[in-house]
């Protein structure tokens, strides 16, 4: 098929509105938006065969011939799989040779762990009448 299903919408939108405009003056509302739903319908299916029209003379125009060497094409494609990096391969044994090297484990001078201060709790500073007074404070607020 040729195109989208975007042309199918669009001109049974097309037909929709100029059935609607031309119908509406001479017909009640429900008699014009029936007409107008029944020309949507036959031109968007009109349209889904002109497509099927179109592209099956662009197939055969494009296909003579070549079905045999098609097919052949199509039962070839996704059998080899190539899983080789050769770039990689020199870099990555040198990784892991100096990983297994244990002078090449020393810690870098330049490195230190982080320290952070350590999460202590103030002392309970707060007499137990002041927490009282917080707290009637706060819920008055």
């Amino acid at each position: 098929m040729m195109g989208t299903i975007r042309w199918n919408f669009v001109i049974g939108l097309v037909s929709l509105v100029i059935t609607f405009m031309s119908s509406i003056t001479h017909n009640i509302w429900m008699t014009t938006i029936l007409r107008s739903v029944y020309s949507f319908i036959i031109l968007f299916l009109l349209t889904f065969l002109f497509r099927w029209v179109l592209g099956t003379m662009a197939g055969f125009n494009k296909l003579a011939g070549t079905d045999e060497q098609q097919e052949a094409a199509d039962k070839e494609k996704g059998t080899a799989l190539d899983l080789s990096t050769p770039d990689e391969e020199a870099a990555l044994h040198q990784m892991l040779k100096d990983s297994l090297d244990p002078n090449a484990n020393a810690v870098d001078p330049g490195f230190s762990p982080l320290n952070p201060p350590k999460l202590s709790t103030k002392g309970n500073s707060m007499e137990p009448g002041e927490m009282a007074q917080a707290v009637r404070r706060m819920t008055e607020e």
